[in-house]
């Protein structure tokens, strides 16, 4: 998506420690900013959703970083063969006008291959001496037949809940099935389930774990997705793509609740441009979109009125709002997702932005949030303990109240922040922190500070921006308030004669903003907007 990022508002959240803001970080020493120790991977992901049927031009995306820029190497084999049908090697991002993504990319051309099940596999390799190429798993497609035509599996099942019958009904649009599980078992593998406007349950749907392609389950023709209602349950059955449809929690009280629940890790459901919410609020019940490690991948769409935000594989294009826990926290992946109003009422939840907590130095987390935006938060915004082989690129995290900070401890090795803007929390290295081949770089932060003896002596900490010119870390800073269009509408473009503007160092793998908007080549602005407004056009309030 290119233009200007929308501009949504702020959300409150409880403060851990708010004495430390009151004290602040002034006068901390600056980190030193050592050479990266050879052999850190290119950290990389997958940009596609799998086993997609591919019967026209398809592309097929990877996001990639590294601190000294990378290419990716693409391999398309029929499946489980080792000899290539195609290679393609991709020497910089560029913009993918299907994923709405500048990443790298090539176009699979079915004509040119047989029909059938493929492979494509990725290597991401740094750009830089003595570092480590990412080898991704195989990305499995498959390749429908040229001749095909119309097939037994592209009829499509209708189920009308209020009309419908299970009994006399044949799943035709003029004998509807009465339910979903019935409609679901009718449909072939790859099919699509149309369903009239209504309630209906997702449970025990039947078709075993064997399904090759995506079931779609969408609105009938003509009818408004907000129509649909899905409630919660345990569907039993492999590879279904909710397409444009509301799916709902309705707990009785607050507790743990989920509206989708898989098999142990054996499944996998892809909720496209669909809506999911708590019935009763953010506040009065619960509710988390999948249990059970329900492999999910989520495009396009909206949270709203949850307790956190979606966990998914692939979370890409999703607007989350009005929850009252983690956003971005139980996703491996997230790509322009924009987060508005974190608040945790009276639940006592501890809420964070993107959290990376996960305890154990041995048990690392590898995340990559990029393109991301949070707005109106109550909230911790980038916090963890053991990350590894983590990206966070072009992000923009405003706390809209409390004592909230962004904060790192325990073990890190090789995690990236670039091109980040943090307007209005503290940024603290805390307590054991050991970190090696981390880099901050070409970020605008209100300040930042080490608590308790955080070792910072493996970040590089350069190029960055300071509002609070008594609270900066590292080299190459530049400082100052006053840098904004408008933070009060959350315009956090940078203002023409804000010294951040044209003063960062070009980074190979982020040629855009968070808008889409390319960064000057050689001389890309601090933080995560491109260009720049007029001075005078609207000043800071």
């Amino acid at each position: 998506m290119t233009g200007t990022m929308p501009r949504w508002g702020i959300g409150p959240a409880a403060g851990l420690v708010c004495a430390l803001l009151a004290a602040g970080v002034a006068g901390q020493p600056a980190s030193p900013a050592p050479a990266a120790e050879p052999g850190t991977r290119v950290i990389a992901d997958w940009d596609v959703v799998p086993h997609q049927l591919v019967d026209k031009p398809f592309n097929v995306g990877v996001v990639a970083f590294h601190e000294t820029g990378a290419q990716v190497r693409f391999r398309v084999t029929a499946a489980g063969a080792a000899e290539p049908l195609l290679t393609r090697t991709v020497q910089a991002p560029t913009f993918n006008p299907q994923s709405g993504v500048w990443e790298f990319w090539f176009t699979l051309d079915p004509a040119g291959l047989p029909a059938g099940p493929v492979e494509v596999h990725a290597e991401a390799e740094p750009l830089g001496a003595g570092h480590i190429t990412t080898k991704l798993g195989p990305l499995p497609l498959h390749v429908k037949p040229r001749s095909a035509g119309r097939t037994a599996s592209d009829a499509a099942v209708w189920a009308d809940a209020k009309g419908g019958d299970d009994a006399s009904g044949d799943g035709t649009r003029s004998k509807p099935f009465k339910t979903l599980a019935a409609a679901a078992r009718k449909t072939r593998d790859g099919g699509t389930v149309c369903l009239m406007p209504g309630h209906y349950s997702p449970h025990a749907l039947g078709g075993g774990l064997n399904r090759t392609f995506w079931t779609v389950i969408t609105p009938a023709p003509g009818v408004k997705p907000e129509e649909v209602w899905i409630g919660a349950g345990r569907p039993s059955t492999e590879r279904l793509c909710f397409r444009q449809v509301t799916l709902f929690a309705n707990p009785p009280d607050r507790k743990y609740n989920t509206i989708l629940c898989g098999e142990n890790g054996r499944t996998m459901v892809w909720c496209d441009a669909c809506t999911f919410t708590n019935r009763k609020g953010r506040w009065e019940g619960g509710g988390n979109a999948f249990g059970n490690r329900y492999e999910a991948y989520i495009t396009g769409g909206k949270t709203v009125d949850m307790d956190n935000g979606p966990g998914a594989r692939l979370l890409r294009g999703h607007l989350i709002e009005k929850i009252t826990s983690d956003a971005l926290t139980s996703a491996r992946t997230a790509i322009n997702v924009v987060v508005r109003d974190i608040s945790a009422g009276k639940t006592g939840a501890h809420p964070d932005w993107h959290q990376s907590h996960t305890g154990a130095a041995d048990k690392y987390k590898t995340c990559i949030i990029y393109n991301c935006a949070g707005f109106d938060c109550d909230s911790q915004g980038f916090f963890g303990e053991n990350l590894r082989d983590s990206a966070f690129v072009n992000c923009v995290f405003d706390k809209r109240a409390g004592g909230y900070l962004s904060q790192y401890s325990g073990g890190m090795d090789h995690v990236l922040w670039l091109h980040l803007t943090v307007p209005n929390q503290t940024w603290l290295w805390r307590d054991d922190l050991k970190a090696r081949n981390c880099h901050v770089l070409n970020g605008l932060f209100t300040g930042m500070g080490r608590h308790n003896g955080g070792d910072t002596t493996g970040i590089r900490i350069a190029v960055n921006h300071f509002l609070n010119p008594k609270s900066g870390m590292g080299t190459e800073t530049t400082t100052g308030a006053g840098a904004f269009a408008d933070p009060e509408t959350n315009d956090f473009r940078l203002r023409a004669d804000c010294p951040a503007v044209g003063s960062g160092i070009p980074l190979q793998c982020v040629p855009a903003d968070i808008a889409g908007n390319p960064y000057a080549a050689n001389r890309p602005n601090r933080g995560c907007y491109a260009g720049s407004v007029p001075a005078t056009t609207t000043p800071e309030r």
